[in-house]
Parts: structure tokens; C-alpha cells; sequence
């Protein structure tokens, strides 16, 4: 009968890494310190990230819904509450808050397709309604005004 250490001597690199590790305490237990958590101007901060996390009150978010149902967009939202665009846009779906379809709407888009067919171009009519040249013609395509060239 061999003895044990004849029998396992020949560890294989991973049970060497393994065992290194554990006598370096890598697989330690790290607790938390125990004590009061965080605050800030904002509230609690449930735990210690890059940015402070924010939760709003209940009275925060009636108040940034009623701005996004004023016409507030949602990356001015996103900085005057101190919080993040996913995060406006998670509150906007908890409170089933209709969603702003991107893009002109019906008064701006006859505006759109009047003055294409004046011969006015999407990028000098994007300049004039205040949006991008792709939002003009993804109107125009909607409606089916053929593009020119």
C-alpha cells in the first residue's frame, strides 16, 4: 500500500493556482463595515459607485412626469433631477405615462410637405422647423412624397 503523499503529489495548475490563492487569503471573506449607510443632499445611496445613486420621492416623480407631460425632453429631465435617461424612462413606464412619438408631429409634418414641394431641400427645411434633415425626410417618406435627388 503507497502512502497518500506518493498518491497525490502531482497536483495539476489549477489545484497549484487554487491552493496559492487560498493560503494569499484571496478567497477571504470580505464583509461590509457595518454602520449607517450613506446620505447626501439627494437622499441615500444605496451603496458606493462611480455616481451617487438617486431615488426620487414619490412627489420627485409626479413632478418629472408632469414636466415630460409638459414638453420637457428626457435628457433635460435626466439632469435637472440628477438621475439617468434610463432612469427617467423606467419612472415614464412604471406611471404608464404615454410616450412622445420622436419625430414631427401632424401640423409640423403638412408644414414638412408644404415646403418640400416649394422646392425647399430637407437640410434648409430642417434648418427651419429646428430638427435633423433624416427626421424631415422620415416624415415626408410617411406621408409618401417621393424625394428628390
Amino acid at each position: 500500500m503507497g502512502s497518500l503523499r506518493d498518491t497525490f503529489a502531482n497536483f495539476p495548475p489549477r489545484a497549484k493556482t487554487l491552493a496559492t490563492r487560498w493560503y494569499r487569503g484571496v478567497y477571504r471573506d470580505v464583509r461590509r463595515p457595518v454602520g449607517p449607510p450613506f446620505k447626501d443632499i439627494r437622499g441615500p445611496i444605496v451603496r458606493r459607485i462611480e455616481t451617487a445613486q438617486t431615488f426620487l420621492t414619490a412627489a420627485e416623480i409626479d413632478s418629472l412626469i408632469g414636466d415630460y407631460l409638459a414638453g420637457a425632453g428626457i435628457q433635460e429631465l435626466a439632469e435637472h433631477y440628477g438621475i439617468h435617461r434610463a432612469t427617467v424612462f423606467a419612472h415614464l413606464r412604471r406611471r404608464n405615462t404615454p410616450r412622445r412619438r420622436a419625430g414631427l408631429d401632424v401640423d409640423e409634418q403638412a408644414e414638412a410637405v408644404r415646403l418640400y414641394r416649394e422646392g425647399l431641400s430637407l437640410r434648409a427645411i430642417g434648418r427651419r422647423m429646428g430638427a435633423d434633415r433624416k427626421v424631415i425626410r422620415a416624415a415626408l417618406v410617411e406621408v409618401r412624397v417621393e424625394i428628390r435627388r
